[in-house]
């Protein structure tokens, strides 16, 4: 079953394609102090996120031909005739039975007609037509993703620095800035498999798809197209993960720790004031002395973005 991910570690998933070098959070200039100083960012539970469908019922049913497909093909090559063998050997032990194996196959042949191979592949379309038809009956792909939604929790990026819309929204309009971070740091991959990123890349699609496995990504990783311009990625993780809480009555913010080591640069916004640029200055050199400190300045007649250092 190595190749069907597992459901149950959905922060686990490793299904996109490996994320660029850098990857950019915007934020508002009072977050100096909580992010850059603290060295702490937040992660969301995706019921909570800005986006009001964030949580969305992204496929139909759990289990359709490709499910079924993935399910008999995993099964068909853990099943191989080395471990049918040490499997009718184990048997034969437990039995006291001397018995060669070659002899059991042979027998069981001669009464089946087909070998066990064969008789298993027979046997095994069927229990899987019939395990899979139960899927959506034990919970429906809306209880599962309202359940998903509720237990995991993301720290979003975007691909890109100068897309204007998310210096409006997230980074003060332009009087913010933005934490460039190494992708390629240890931080962002997998403690089991460290040439492994962690890093998912959201898919943008409408509508759903028919079963789960039509397109794994898009049913955990996925927002509408009204949302594509922030070309997001993003880091998964369970509470168990979570350093801090902050309880605000209203709201909880969920906090993790980022060495210090996997940042490049910050960039401030065009309209940052003097006190923000100084903040952001003083912390670098304190805590991040291999960053660089960028500003960016949109070009209007251009509709490009310049980056000096400051």
């Amino acid at each position: 079953m190595s190749n069907i991910p597992d459901l149950f570690r959905p922060e686990d998933f490793k299904l996109s394609e490996p994320p660029p070098p850098v990857l950019y959070k915007y934020m508002v200039a009072d977050r100096v102090a909580d992010v850059l100083d603290g060295g702490m960012v937040r992660f969301t539970h995706l019921l909570d996120t800005n986006d009001s469908f964030e949580v969305r019922k992204t496929f139909r049913r759990f289990a359709g031909p490709k499910f079924i497909e993935l399910m008999k093909g995993a099964a068909l090559a853990a099943i191989t005739p080395a471990y049918i063998d040490q499997h009718i050997q184990q048997k034969l032990d437990e039995a006291g039975l001397n018995i060669p194996v070659a002899h059991v196959r042979e027998m069981l042949k001669e009464q089946s007609g087909m070998s066990i191979e064969e008789f298993m592949r027979s046997q095994m379309g069927g229990f899987i037509n019939m395990f899979a038809s139960g899927l959506d009956s034990i919970k429906s792909p809306e209880e599962f993703l309202t359940e998903m939604g509720s237990i995991l929790l993301c720290f979003s990026l975007s691909e890109r620095y100068d897309i204007p819309a998310m210096w409006a929204h997230y980074g003060g309009n332009h009087t913010g800035l933005v934490v460039a971070f190494d992708t390629n740091h240890p931080w962002f991959k997998d403690d089991k498999s460290p040439a492994e990123s962690k890093l998912q890349k959201i898919k943008y699609l409408d509508g759903q798809n028919d079963e789960l496995f039509d397109d794994l990504q898009a049913a955990f990783s996925s927002k509408a197209t009204d949302w594509a311009y922030e070309r997001e990625w993003r880091v998964n993780c369970a509470m168990k993960q979570i350093e801090k809480t902050v309880d605000l009555g209203a709201d909880t913010i969920n906090l993790r720790s980022f060495p210090p080591g996997a940042v490049t640069t910050v960039i401030v916004g065009a309209k940052a004031s003097d006190e923000t640029v100084n903040r952001v200055r003083y912390v670098l050199k304190r805590k991040y002395p291999h960053a660089k400190l960028q500003r960016t300045t949109p070009q209007r007649m251009t509709g490009t973005f310049v980056l000096e250092d400051i």
